[in-house]
């Protein structure tokens, strides 16, 4: 990423402090990642954790103790989460502050901002060995009704029903990053505490600062939060999906007025390896974008869905199509959803549209750089896959793409799992 220098300092073995030195933006942005390999028993307790972490700490027990703090440093954001990439978990912490530099103020703010999230990571509310108990109950609560709320959109229920076809031979791939009710009900203040503990020591960590900052006053706030040395080895960048080489359907009916059909194709292009960039391009001219062929012949000229797009996990080997139909019309879009992949191997797409396809993934890359976040999240996916490409590369790479890079893409691409949700009809 350019726009700023970055430099990176190990704190201990697995442990990485990445400062990106920007004039760009008038607050600065904290962010600690903890990466450890995905499994299907430690995934929710990780998403319970981020709740834990995010809502209480020694030092700040309840939410409006963690609120003060915040307003106190010039109402500053914080918050947790969990996310998913290939056969890795992430529970992320971030705090976004004012840089002092543009406040009437002589208040430390980022040094402030440091210590707020060393506080809440490494000094938890606990007592007599496990989380506070009414805290842990009402986290796991929380968790519990968020995990059934998403049951109730039918578009991520039918995205999640693909998930369990596609990696039916990975049960953690199959599981939200967010985990399963089942799964948490088994959870206790106690045992949590435990794996808390095996997370501070094993996982591999992230920190990530960008902003105008003090690059040596940051790193030696970071070098006194004492990181130990990780034992455990770099968990694997990429997830490489089996193919299955023949199409299965699963379909099942509910009380709805749109059906969902989702489609799971094995696409082996991985993040920035062999055909990335043709892939890329190639999703666009799918149905990545506006200009797609799913979106003007399914949607627009056909009228055959409300919606229908394509979208690449380069992490897992995978393409997934996600359309909202009339239930009666199921055969049909099956059909011409094959159509437009048949039409893109055979190479018929003007270089006309391949120039305005490649135009809209440079605009949205370049506007990509205006986020803050973008820098941190990129500086992740760097350190995941061990390598980086400067912002000139990656517009020469798309740039350079060719038709015939295009066609050999969709020709690597295989149907192998579909999943049909549809009204109950009468």
């Amino acid at each position: 990423m350019q726009g700023g220098n970055m430099l990176q300092t190990q704190l201990a073995k697995g442990v990485q402090l990445t400062t990106v030195q920007s004039h760009q933006f008038k607050t600065n942005q904290i962010i600690i990642n903890f990466r450890a390999p995905l499994a299907r028993e430690t995934i929710t307790q990780r998403s319970l954790l981020s709740n834990l972490l995010e809502t209480s700490s020694r030092d700040y027990p309840d939410q409006r103790a963690l609120a003060n703090a915040l307003a106190a440093m010039y109402g500053a954001a914080f918050g947790a989460g969990v996310s998913r990439k290939g056969p890795t978990h992430n529970l992320q912490l971030a705090i976004t502050v004012a840089n002092e530099r543009y406040l009437a103020t002589d208040q430390p703010l980022t040094n402030q901002a440091i210590q707020f999230l060393q506080q809440v990571v490494l000094q938890p509310l606990v007592a007599d060995g496990q989380f506070d108990q009414a805290t842990f109950d009402r986290q796991k609560k929380n968790l519990e009704a968020a995990i059934m709320s998403v049951a109730d959109d039918k578009q991520y229920y039918a995205a999640q029903q693909l998930n369990t076809a596609l990696f039916a031979d990975e049960p953690a791939q199959q599981v939200p990053s967010y985990g399963t009710a089942s799964d948490l009900a088994a959870l206790t203040a106690e045992g949590l505490y435990d794996y808390y503990q095996m997370m501070i020591q094993n996982d591999q960590i992230d920190i990530i600062v960008t902003g105008d900052v003090d690059e040596a006053a940051v790193l030696a706030q970071w070098q006194q939060a004492g990181f130990e040395d990780r034992l455990a080895g770099r968990p694997r960048p990429f997830y490489q999906h089996h193919n299955t080489n023949q199409y299965v359907e699963v379909s099942e009916q509910q009380a709805l007025s749109q059906a969902k059909l989702n489609l799971g194709y094995d696409l082996p292009v991985f993040y920035r390896g062999n055909h990335y960039y043709a892939a890329l391009v190639f999703n666009e001219l799918f149905g990545g974008s506006p200009l797609s062929k799913l979106f003007m012949n399914v949607r627009e000229k056909a009228s055959l869905a409300y919606y229908a797009s394509s979208s690449l996990d380069t992490f897992r080997g995978v393409l997934k199509v996600q359309a909202g139909i009339d239930g009666k019309n199921h055969d049909q879009v099956l059909a011409i959803i094959a159509a437009q992949l048949t039409a893109i191997q055979a190479g018929d797409f003007t270089d006309d549209l391949v120039e305005q396809l490649k135009l809209g993934l440079i605009n949205d890359f370049e506007s990509s750089l205006d986020s803050q976040r973008t820098f941190a999240v990129q500086a992740l996916i760097d350190d995941l896959t061990q390598q980086r490409v400067t912002d000139t590369e990656w517009l020469r790479q798309i740039q350079s793409v060719t038709r015939e890079q295009i066609i050999a893409v969709a020709k690597m691409v295989t149907l192998n799992n579909g999943f049909f949700l549809s009204g109950v009809t009468a």
